[in-house]
């Protein structure tokens, strides 16, 4: 280690004869009881090399606060991650652009609904947004930490559209000219000051899934004798968690967290609370589905799949915990939940340190330490972290005044929305099951139409058969790979007006709910707007004497 550390930092520190701790030093074991003379001075190292002081400051994005321009090419509304990187390709590619964000800061959830704890729930590859090539410049902590996040939003701010964010603006709404261009009327939240501004193009990167958090509570809460707060924004930052007895209350991505939180920052138990069973799985399960071989179709090996699923569920029963019920259903994850990703969780559940329970909460009970559900069992507990969802993010058919959206991401030419959509059966597949209806509506399209336009696309230079087939999802349960392919796409489109223009005329009426939109509703309507416009392209070559 000394030989890897830069001259006149390496530290070797003895900490002597701590009994019963040579597993825990060594990363093999957890430890209970731990010497709180050796936790004193790991603590110590800990914040004398904290890891991020060598990163220093967030790279420089210019100035947030300069006056807003009154014409753009580009308006962007959201400053998180989406919004950051589709500012910043707008920018490389020449177009004038402004970033908008109400809040005061960038990052959008990574900085104000996510923990100083809070990790990615994918794989590194799965979130990288920014390469770091050549030696010594490694990728993000797999699982990467908020800051690491963080630091990547800045870093790419800091590039192509340095100077371009604004903050404390919000955005009131937004109205097409007649000429096709938009005007973008804001409010600077500090002193109330509106300024419209007229662009060519707006993109809207503001998250479907997280509005307004749902509030709960229940009865005799005053009686508690612990600590009571929702697991997001920070809320928990300076909570003691030593021996205490947890409940965290829901089954989704944020109370996994919130679970792997307490457990490694010493509470003795924790108990997650659901209404239904959440879904939950090792690192390496998650990794192994971005390193195994794709095929044609963009599909793993099924006799693949299931010795990892085989695995996977030994791993349930290793850690005693409770399979997930929509697995007998044949469903990898309940509706509207995502599949968490922590080791923590089966660690801590084979040392008998984790249970997950499925109930409801009655009230709290009289004596203050712990909760009766509504089966007439209780839970003892000293601590409850409240993970229980979200509102949908209403906001762009408000601004707008359109409801439906194409599945490429444009409501109107030169306007688009990108953002992760509802997750039901369609995330993860599942052979048909918990998949939402669509109602399809292909018009007038006849056979001879349909299969006209495919024989034009196959004379084509660059056609493909895979081009018009049904195929997966590359980019796992990461949304690193949607938010770059999605934002050069529509960087594409605004550099491409005619190609663009073509597009949205000839895919008709947009199908897509813009708020209530389903992970397995986007293929259909895929499907949908693919045989419209290779119908559209057999009918002009039949109208036109055979000619394409």
């Amino acid at each position: 280690w000394k030989h890897l550390t830069p001259a006149g930092q390496f530290e070797l520190v003895g900490l002597g004869e701590a009994e019963g701790m040579d597993e825990y030093l060594q990363g093999t074991r957890y430890v209970v009881n731990a010497d709180p003379q050796v936790l004193s001075t790991l603590s110590e190292l800990l914040e004398k090399y904290d890891r991020w002081k060598e990163d220093g400051a967030f790279a420089d994005i210019g100035d947030t606060n300069a006056p807003l321009p009154d014409t753009v090419d580009s308006v962007v509304v959201g400053a998180g991650i989406a919004g950051v990187y589709q500012a910043n390709t707008l920018a490389e590619a020449g177009k004038s652009v402004i970033c908008l964000d109400k809040y005061h800061e960038i990052g959008g959830v990574w900085n104000f609904y996510g923990n100083d704890y809070s990790r990615v729930n994918t794989s590194e590859i799965g979130y990288r947004i920014v390469d770091r090539p050549g030696d010594g410049l490694r990728p993000n902590e797999d699982h990467s930490p908020r800051r690491e996040i963080m630091r990547d939003i800045y870093t790419v701010a800091s590039q192509h559209c340095k100077g371009c964010i604004r903050l404390n603006i919000e955005v009131l709404s937004v109205d097409r000219r007649q000429d096709g261009s938009y005007d973008v009327a804001t409010r600077d939240v500090r002193d109330g000051t509106q300024k419209t501004i007229h662009t060519g193009g707006v993109s809207f990167q503001v998250n479907r899934r997280i509005g307004r958090r749902r509030e709960v509570d229940w009865e005799d809460s005053h009686l508690f004798r612990g600590d009571i707060f929702y697991g997001y924004g920070n809320a928990m930052q300076k909570v003691a968690y030593w021996g205490k007895s947890v409940l965290v209350i829901g089954a989704g991505a944020f109370a996994f967290e919130n679970v792997r939180t307490a457990v490694e920052h010493g509470a003795r138990h924790v108990t997650l609370l659901g209404r239904r069973d959440g879904t939950t799985c090792p690192k390496w399960i998650d990794m192994l589905a971005f390193l195994r071989p794709l095929n044609e179709q963009l599909m793993t090996h099924k006799s693949g799949n299931m010795i990892s699923f085989e695995c996977w569920q030994n791993c349930y029963k290793d850690a005693g915990l409770r399979s997930p019920k929509c697995w007998d259903e044949g469903l990898l994850k309940p509706n509207n939940h995502t599949i968490s990703v922590s080791d923590v969780a089966f660690i801590a559940g084979y040392h008998g340190m984790f249970k997950l329970q499925v109930g409801e909460i009655r009230r709290f009970r009289p004596d203050g330490m712990g909760v009766e559900l509504i089966d007439g069992s209780t839970i003892d507990c000293n601590m409850v972290i409240k993970c229980t969802g979200f509102h949908l993010n209403d906001d762009v058919p408000k601004l707008t005044g359109m409801s439906k959206m194409q599945p490429y991401g444009l409501l109107d030419v030169n306007m688009n929305y990108q953002a992760e959509p509802l997750l039901d059966g369609g995330q993860f597949g599942g052979g048909g099951k918990d998949k939402t209806a669509v109602d399809l509506d292909y018009g007038d399209i006849t056979q001879e139409q349909y299969f006209k336009g495919l024989e034009v696309l196959r004379m084509l230079p660059f056609f493909k058969d895979k081009y018009v087939e049904p195929n997966g999802n590359p980019f796992g349960s990461g949304q690193g790979g949607p938010i770059v392919y999605l934002s050069n796409y529509f960087t594409y489109l605004m550099t491409h007006p005619e190609e663009q223009e073509a597009l949205f005329k000839l895919s008709g009426t947009p199908p897509q709910d813009v708020v209530k939109l389903w992970a397995s509703q986007i293929a259909e309507y895929q499907h949908l707007i693919m045989t419209r416009l290779i119908s559209a392209l057999g009918k002009a070559a039949l109208d036109g004497n055979g000619q394409p």
